[in-house]
């Protein structure tokens, strides 16, 4: 009877085991047929279920930067997710590991860039005449080699040398406009935005213009309005049925695109051109691009092409002019900041001797307050398109999805940062005082489609950053707002004035 029992007992128990794994087996396989999985395809995203028309914009109003809920839609979807804005799909990539799979290990799946309206435009109708906003060709892949060049000169070689130079020059002549205005407020921002603009002017096309040039302000006026524009998040680009709202402010933008074409054209292009004759020395930029306009040279490009991507790297000096007053934002607000800083210089320069690009080797702390500012402005990546459908961490992602990098998450995660939200350029320096990059810190992008100008950026801010604080005391003035914005480089034309001191060395 015992036995029985206990056959009993074991058989009901096998069936019990049996029948629970049948379910599981059948739930598993459910949930595998609703995934879609398979090794070609992969799974199916997840995501928040969109509304109709707007989709998920919705939930993207309650933060103040966008790149904050995407962070915490994550938190529920995990790291990859879908996201329906408007009436475009979406992809939201979280963690390093995600974002490097997109940007280099599968890079020609997600190589493309969105094809907003006003991207196109602001670039004669056609975004591939831009080197960031077009998809990837070889056509774009060529611009990029010719350029390179320019924009990563090798250290101490002539063209190392040429951009120090020119550096010292337009700092020398800032130093001077400051000293003019000492102790009153001063709007630096145009100071700045014609510094910058003529070192970029001078290194890659040979042309330096005056502070009292009839039309140079204006034009770097244009410049800083289009660089304000490409910056901003409008509803339009992801609902655009909205976008004749916006059609009085792309008319502008379009005007200032035609006052800065005209200008390169007379001022820089015009005596070049006549200039040229086959063969010649290259000693800039422009002379490589009129080399491939004119001659039978390989790849061949229109003067129209040309243009294009001469505009877009002098107009890389917006970036840096407005990254350095946000920098100057933080410096002016922390004493203890500006000091170490000068501290440093006056190790480094000794007599008082102007700032070399050589020195960056030997002020780590000025490097780190840079970096610093980088971390915590985490101005966004330029959103990638999949040009052809592909896998992002076991995720099927359509053709046309575009793809969104977070790359705020990576700035701001309090489990890869101490206190993150303090400006602390010590986190950058490691214990022996050298310069320290965490593998996790992406400000630049990487991959096929990083930034082309990030080395030029890096050398002028911490030339003139160095330089102004080597010779003034920097100070607010009452009742200025010194608040930096988040996720966005741009700042307005009119923004916030400062107060210069000589110091004395």
């Amino acid at each position: 009877m015992e036995v029985l029992l206990f056959v009993s007992s074991t058989t009901y128990y096998l069936l019990i085991c049996s029948i629970a794994a049948f379910l599981l087996l059948l739930l598993d396989s459910r949930r595998k047929s609703k995934a879609k999985f398979s090794a070609s395809t992969g799974l199916e995203l997840p995501g928040p279920t969109p509304w109709p028309i707007i989709g998920s914009l919705h939930l993207m109003g309650s933060y103040d930067v966008p790149y904050k809920a995407f962070g915490a839609l994550a938190e529920k979807y995990g790291q990859v997710y879908k996201l329906q804005l408007g009436n475009l799909p979406c992809v939201v990539v979280n963690g390093l590991d995600n974002i490097r799979e997109v940007l280099m290990s599968k890079a020609q799946f997600f190589d493309a860039r969105p094809n907003f309206k006003r991207y196109n435009d602001l670039f004669a109708g056609d975004k591939a005449n831009s080197l960031a906003f077009s998809d990837w060709s070889d056509a774009q892949k060529v611009k990029r080699e010719m350029l390179r060049a320019h924009t990563f000169p090798r250290a101490f070689s002539a063209r190392f040398h040429e951009l120090d130079t020119y550096m010292n020059i337009e700092l020398n002549d800032l130093t001077n406009v400051l000293k003019t205005n000492e102790g009153s407020p001063v709007a630096l921002k145009p100071l700045l935005l014609h510094s910058c603009a003529n070192i970029f002017t001078s290194y890659f096309t040979s042309h330096r213009f005056e502070r009292d040039h009839p039309r140079y302000a204006e034009i770097l006026e244009s410049y800083d309005e289009i660089f304000y524009e490409v910056n901003q998040g409008y509803a339009a680009d992801f609902l655009p049925w909205l976008m004749p709202l916006h059609t009085s402010k792309i008319s502008r933008m379009t005007e200032h695109a035609h006052k800065v074409r005209d200008f390169v054209v007379k001022e820089i292009l015009a005596d070049k051109l006549a200039a040229w004759t086959p063969g010649q020395t290259q000693l800039d930029y422009v002379d490589s691009l009129i080399e491939h306009v004119k001659s039978e040279v390989e790849p061949k490009l229109s003067m129209d092409s040309a243009l294009f991507a001469l505009e877009d790297i002098i107009g890389g000096h917006g970036a840096v002019a407005n990254f350095l007053l946000k920098v100057l934002s933080y410096v002016v607000t922390r004493p203890d900041v500006q000091r170490k800083i000068q501290e440093e210089v006056d190790a480094v320069t000794e007599n008082g001797r102007e700032i070399s690009l050589a020195d960056r080797t030997f002020m780590p702390y000025t490097e780190a307050v840079i970096l610093e500012a980088v971390r915590i402005i985490a101005s966004p990546i330029v959103p990638h398109v999949a040009s052809q459908d592909g896998i992002i961490s076991g995720f099927k992602v359509e053709k046309g999805s575009m793809i969104f990098l977070n790359n705020y998450d990576l700035n701001m995660n309090p489990k890869l940062w101490d206190s993150p939200e303090e400006f602390r350029p010590e986190r950058f320096i490691s214990p022996e005082g050298r310069l320290l990059k965490p593998e996790f810190f992406l400000p630049f992008s990487c991959g096929r489609r990083s930034c082309m100008g990030y080395k030029i950026v890096q050398f002028v801010c911490f030339g003139t950053l160095a330089t102004i604080c080597q010779r003034f005391n920097i100070h607010p003035v009452s009742g200025e707002s010194y608040k930096v914005p988040i996720t966005n480089l741009a700042l307005p034309y009119k923004t916030f004035n400062l107060r210069f001191e000589s110091r004395k060395v």
